[in-house]
């Protein structure tokens, strides 16, 4: 307001007086109108640049990161809603290039897409090369702007691991795979140096290492690293198995594999006591027993608390024992062999111990002449008809039971032969009955005994037991009433 009026102190404005007001609000009104126009001209050019921004966005598919092989063939696709004046592409660290249709690809880089005029500005490697590894920018010009707008991509060359490590935690005995049962492992597989990183698994034999095994599982993805940790408890049967570390990456023609045995000491582990069939009087007899240990035990055989050392005959030469012979991953096979089968020797008891390191066991062995006895052998097919077959026998007797109760089927006919029956003898007892009040219980009783007792002498069988009263039967014991004859004196 002060650039419109002139700057004046109060004594310069007293002599101006109402005139000057006239100006001053004049002035005023003159420069509000001036803005209002300024905004009436200043609101659409707003409206239609965003209008223009909104239009013009760049879609690009495959969006995000997309991962290739060197030497394989990539497309990348950028959209405008426009008309296209300009498409111009960058690719990692190369120079910018424009593209249009029809173009020269001695580069093997090209136009792809239905032209420019559809708003598409695409790409076409023919070949992708280890330097294309990284940012990948589009942009473009629309024909009623100026402005470039672009969107961005990442192109992953893949490129296979370096290395492949796996770790294991020592166990507490000697040697650097050599375990426990029930030690705790700590096991680490990791790839190096893979773009993308590699995706890794850890296996015990071809088990998985993960919760089937008790086991806790971390994963953890580095930019270019992966790794896995995996924590596991020992059993003794894990003695031999292997460890194997794998990674799998799309730039690998063959997964990578590493790998490491495991050895596990454990005591000699209990087996029920053995009974051995077939053997005959006067021929020769071979006792054999397998063992699992790890390490190797030592055997001792104990007949009747004769003691024969693994190897050795007996005093008379009446037996002899083998070596042990390792026959699977600790697993021991040893042999007793009798020389001339004597009746005394099945009657004799046998004990084999075995010892190493983690423990000792001891194993019972019965001998018998007779013939070893057939097992019963059941399949599937058998244990269903069995089940089936039980099924039937008790839906058949809860019918049978239930139709005998309801009088259903066959035992309809019975039913209603019972109810004709009871229904006879009831109308039979009540047509014999004379009603009448309690105090005359006598005269009613008499009066059932002269009916009940025909003129033949012959009692009514029907009416012998029961008679029916205000709707109930009751038995009652019909007995003649003593008769007093007063005689005069």
């Amino acid at each position: 307001m002060g650039g419109c009026v002139p700057c004046l102190d109060e004594e310069a404005l007293a002599p101006l007086n109402v005139p000057f007001l006239v100006i001053h609000f004049a002035g005023l009104r003159e420069l509000l109108h001036t803005l209002m126009d300024n905004s009436r001209t200043i609101t659409p050019t707003a409206s239609t640049t965003t209008t223009t921004r909104l239009s013009s966005s760049v879609d690009i598919q495959p969006s995000g990161q997309v991962a290739v092989r060197v030497g394989e063939p990539l497309k990348i696709m950028c959209r405008v809603g426009l008309p296209i004046q300009n498409c111009r592409i960058k690719i990692s660290s190369l120079q910018s290039m424009f593209l249009q249709p029809n173009q020269n690809a001695n580069d093997g880089i090209e136009y792809y897409g239905d032209g420019l005029q559809a708003g598409q500005c695409g790409v076409y490697i023919h070949r992708v090369k280890e330097e294309f590894d990284g940012k990948f920018v589009c942009a473009i010009t629309t024909n009623d702007s100026r402005i470039e707008v672009d969107n961005t991509a990442k192109i992953v060359v893949a490129k296979p691991p370096k290395e492949l490590k796996l770790l294991m935690s020592p166990g507490r005995l000697s040697g650097r795979n050599v375990y426990k049962n029930g030690e705790k492992l700590e096991i680490s597989c990791s790839s190096l140096g893979g773009r993308p990183a590699a995706n890794v698994s850890l296996f015990l034999d071809d088990q998985p290492l993960e919760r089937e095994f008790g086991s806790n599982v971390y994963d953890s993805n580095g930019n270019e690293n992966t790794q896995k940790n995996v924590s596991y408890t020992i059993k003794s049967s894990d003695n031999g198995k292997m460890v194997r570390c794998i990674a799998h990456h799309m730039a690998l023609d063959r997964p990578q594999e590493s790998t490491r045995q495991l050895e596990v000491h454990y005591a000699p582990q209990p087996q029920p006591p053995v009974e051995l069939f077939g053997f005959v009087i006067g021929r020769e007899g071979t006792i054999n027993l397998t063992v699992k240990a790890h390490p190797r035990p030592r055997f001792i055989w104990y007949i009747n608390g004769d003691k024969i050392n693994e190897g050795s005959p007996d005093m008379k030469n009446h037996l002899q024992s083998s070596s042990a012979v390792e026959v699977a991953k600790g697993e021991w096979r040893l042999e007793l062999k009798i020389d001339s089968v004597q009746k005394s020797d099945t009657e004799k008891e046998y004990k084999l111990e075995a010892r190493n390191d983690e423990g000792a066991e001891e194993y019972r062995i019965l001998l018998s002449t007779s013939a070893e006895p057939e097992g019963v052998d059941l399949d599937a097919g058998y244990i269903i008809g069995i089940v089936v077959g039980i099924l039937v026998i008790i839906v058949l007797s809860f019918l049978i039971i239930f139709a005998r109760a309801t009088g259903r089927w066959c035992f309809a006919a019975r039913r209603r032969g019972d109810e004709e029956a009871a229904g006879n003898a009831g109308a039979g007892s009540e047509a014999h009955i004379t009603p009448g009040d309690d105090e005359d219980d006598e005269h009613n009783d008499q009066h059932i005994i002269d009916e009940k007792i025909p003129h033949g002498g012959q009692e009514n069988p029907i009416h012998a037991s029961t008679e029916y009263v205000n709707g109930r039967t009751e038995i009652k014991d019909i007995k003649r009433k003593d008769e007093k004859t007063d005689t005069p004196v």
